[in-house]
């Protein structure tokens, strides 16, 4: 007997799924409007400062400085229509723009001061730059800008003042930090909340989806170790007592499922062996069962999903060999159950087949089988056949916290 077929122990039917954007994204389109708002209303109440101050500096420091400051700024507003990639881009530019055009003001500074009174009138307006750098960069490179940019204008500031340089320097720090750390940080809060809401989201959509497709696949194994079974035996002229038996059980374990109350208590060792001598001996009377019960097993728990899962599997196995095995084909089930470990092999000893040339597609060998062990934590099948050499079907469970 060859093996041809073995599923792998890992988990699988794990699906990625593509992680919604929306709250993030509106979030951040309404921080790029509401940073572009911010610079024509500062425009608009700073232009006569603006040319004012153009006297301080070589002429084409101010010109450059309006542009790269107020039309990325601007431009924000426009690329918050075009997409996240184009905001955070501009953004970039802005923050970026802020920071080397102010460092820029001091190689510019022809030396003229002005009254200790007065301001410059970039120092309007650092937090807003580190407001764009918020939506560009994570918080820690956000808030090194603002630090950044802050000591850069209130350094210009005070140079150019006509009074010593540390004069009132600390407290228009501490004001400036202050005041553009808490705009700051409702910034990275906002931004931080849309990006969570929307990973709660996708995880809440993912795990429904999961629920979903198992219980899915569990009513397609369902359908086919049930109800078709006990068609195709009513197709076969089978006995009146048992065809009624096996559709009362169809009936009732889909009921059972329809009302989700189909989920069993804690099961001791001779309950799980009991429960798979069930199985095995309901699809074929005639099959030599037996059931081994590992030392010190007797006051242990097993959780009802294993039992229950390897159970109709093996159902499914005996059931597939009663059909194709041959009518002289004769089976044996051996059992054995240790502490978090079930193991289950059947063995026929009837024509066999080549287990890669079954169709994927069909439900006994790939759903009812191998696809319900894959989805059971722990579980696996192993299908070993060859033509003319019977067939072996191993199926495992081992607790994952074992």
């Amino acid at each position: 007997m060859s093996a041809v077929a073995d599923e792998p122990a890992g988990d699988a039917g794990e699906k990625s799924h593509d992680r919604s954007t929306a709250a993030a994204d509106r979030l951040l389109r309404m921080f790029t409007r509401f940073v572009a708002i911010g610079y024509l209303c500062y425009f608009a109440l700073l232009v006569p400062q603006i040319l004012e101050a153009s006297a301080l500096v070589a002429w084409w420091w101010t010109p450059t400085a309006t542009v790269l400051m107020f039309g990325s700024g601007v431009a924000l507003g426009f690329a918050s229509f075009r997409g996240s990639v184009w905001m955070q881009r501009t953004a970039t530019v802005n923050a970026l723009a802020y920071v080397v055009m102010v460092g820029l003001w001091f190689v510019a500074w022809n030396g003229t001061q002005i009254p200790q009174d007065h301001s410059l009138w970039f120092t309007a307006f650092p937090g807003l730059a580190s407001l764009a750098a918020a939506v560009a960069w994570r918080p820690r490179r956000a808030f090194v800008h603002m630090l950044i940019a802050v000591l850069l204008a209130q350094g210009a500031n005070h140079l150019v003042r006509d009074a010593p340089f540390g004069y009132f320097l600390a407290p228009d720090l501490a004001f400036a930090f202050v005041f553009c750390t808490v705009f700051l940080a409702a910034a990275v809060v906002g931004l931080g909340t849309g990006r969570t809401l929307d990973e709660t989201i996708a995880a809440t959509q993912a795990t429904a989806a999961e629920a979903r497709n198992a219980e899915r696949a569990r009513f397609d194994a369902l359908v086919h170790d049930r109800v078709m079974s006990t068609l195709l035996a009513a197709s076969r002229n089978a006995p009146r007592e048992s065809l009624v038996e096996q559709a009362e059980r169809a009936v009732a374990e889909l009921d059972e499922l329809r009302r989700g109350t189909d989920r069993d208590s804690a099961l001791d060792a001779a309950a799980v062996v009991a429960r798979l001598r069930s199985a095995a001996t309901e699809a074929d009377e005639d099959v030599v069962f037996t059931g081994r019960v590992a030392p010190g097993s007797g006051d242990v728990s097993f959780p009802p999903e294993p039992a229950r899962a390897t159970a109709a599997a093996l159902a499914e196995a005996v059931r597939n060999s009663v059909r194709h095995a041959g009518k002289d084909a004769s089976r044996t089930v051996e059992v054995d159950v240790a502490p978090r470990w079930i193991s289950v092999q059947v063995d026929d000893d009837g024509r066999g087949f080549e287990p890669e040339a079954v169709d994927p597609h069909r439900l006994g060998l790939e759903v009812s089988i191998r696809g319900r062990m894959r989805r059971l934590s722990g579980g696996r099948a192993v299908v070993q056949s060859a033509p003319g050499a019977g067939t072996r079907v191993l199926l495992y469970w081992r607790d994952p916290a074992a």
